[in-house]
């Protein structure tokens, strides 16, 4: 069910899950949903950008587990844990997740932002090959209009491909118990990358 964050609160509150997840894309509003509900709810908040390896341009691979195991076991009572590929990080936790929140970008009319990388229903290689090739024509577009010789290093983010095929293989959003949907503006949609992700690329 899609619902408001005071029902959010509610639901938690009344079935008081050990390990409550919030996932989504990278800047779709996991960290400030998870915040939120830490302080309205006085439960600890785990956020998985703060125990991963920097600059390694990929998430799951890069997590440091024993931290995050450490966390888990020393804490009591519900927990509220934030990340990108999240039922994929539990996946490697080999822990069970009690109740998951997804987090959706909107639009003022509804419409899900990310709904195309995240809904894939081609061969993932062929989307991923897709996906370059327009990032590669961009940039040559980018050049063109600056008069600047067009950029030969251009690849597409490893991050945003994780993200891809993790909702290619997990479908979070289906398996989710509540849908959040955050609407953001269209200024705010310039890029999906908050400037805390880009730091631990």
């Amino acid at each position: 069910m899609t619902a408001e964050i005071s029902e959010i609160s509610r639901v938690l509150r009344t079935t008081q899950p050990r390990l409550a997840g919030v996932d989504g894309v990278d800047g779709s509003g996991k960290s400030w949903l998870a915040t939120l509900l830490s302080k309205e709810l006085g439960w600890p908040h785990v956020d998985l950008d703060d125990h991963i390896e920097n600059n390694m341009g990929g998430y799951v691979e890069h997590v440091h587990y024993n931290e995050v195991q450490n966390i888990l076991n020393n804490t009591s009572g519900p927990v509220i844990i934030e990340g990108v590929c999240l039922l994929h990080v539990f996946e490697r936790l080999q822990r069970h997740m009690d109740f998951l929140i997804y987090v959706k970008r909107v639009a003022h009319n509804g419409r899900w932002y990310d709904e195309e990388d995240c809904t894939v229903s081609e061969d993932i290689d062929d989307f991923i090959n897709n996906k370059r090739g327009e990032l590669r024509k961009f940039a040559e577009m980018d050049a063109y209009m600056t008069g600047e010789e067009p950029r030969t290093d251009v690849e597409f983010p490893a991050l945003d491909e994780e993200i891809i095929r993790y909702h290619y293989n997990y479908r979070p959003q289906d398996k989710a118990n509540i849908l959040y949907e955050r609407l953001i503006t269209r200024r705010s949609t310039g890029s999906r990358t908050s400037p805390k992700k880009r730091a631990s690329r």
